[in-house]
């Protein structure tokens, strides 16, 4: 995959996910973006949902700093979410990496707890995280890759696995928002 690829996607996710906007990913970020998320969904912390989000965050902290905090001072740069990213981002790492975070915000999304999203739960989800309701509903339709209307599990993982080790194409350009 070209470089310029990786770096516009990263940059993009890298934007979302810090949310204080302060140039750097930190805990406080992902807890911040769990917290906003539940506050969406309108759960309460304490939760079953919202524990096993803030837990999946808490985890993906640990992993994200243990694998890109380069110079090891409790924040990410996007100069070191980028070159991971260019270095190690590959298909084989996603399940053990990411497939914890996307069952966490699957389940949170999941309102109606029927092992689907509708395009509106996932639509909700990216408005949590800062997107529009008009990118939010453009992406949903990109996840659902089998085109019956709802978004599974495994449509949900593949999407996020796919915009962050595939090929930038019209589909993962937009599972979070358009890519630019």
């Amino acid at each position: 995959m070209a470089i310029d690829a990786i770096a516009r996607k990263s940059d993009h996710w890298f934007k979302l996910v810090d949310v204080n906007g302060d140039g750097r990913i930190q805990h406080s970020d992902l807890q911040a973006l769990a917290d906003r998320t539940l506050k969406h969904f309108g759960y309460e912390k304490g939760s079953a949902k919202g524990r096993r989000l803030t837990e999946a965050y808490d985890r993906a902290w640990v992993a994200m700093a243990e694998a890109m905090d380069a110079d090891r001072d409790e924040e990410i740069s996007k100069e070191e979410f980028r070159s991971y990213m260019e270095n190690n981002a590959k298909k084989e790492n996603a399940e053990k990496l990411l497939r914890p975070v996307t069952d966490a915000e699957f389940a949170a999304a999941d309102v109606d707890d029927d092992g689907l999203l509708s395009p509106s739960e996932y639509a909700k989800l990216l408005q949590a995280w800062g997107l529009s309701s008009s990118e939010a509903e453009k992406g949903a339709g990109n996840v659902d890759t089998n085109r019956d209307g709802q978004i599974s599990s495994e449509e949900y993982f593949r999407a996020c696995r796919d915009f962050f080790v595939g090929e930038l194409t019209s589909r993962t350009g937009q599972v979070f928002g358009q890519v630019k």
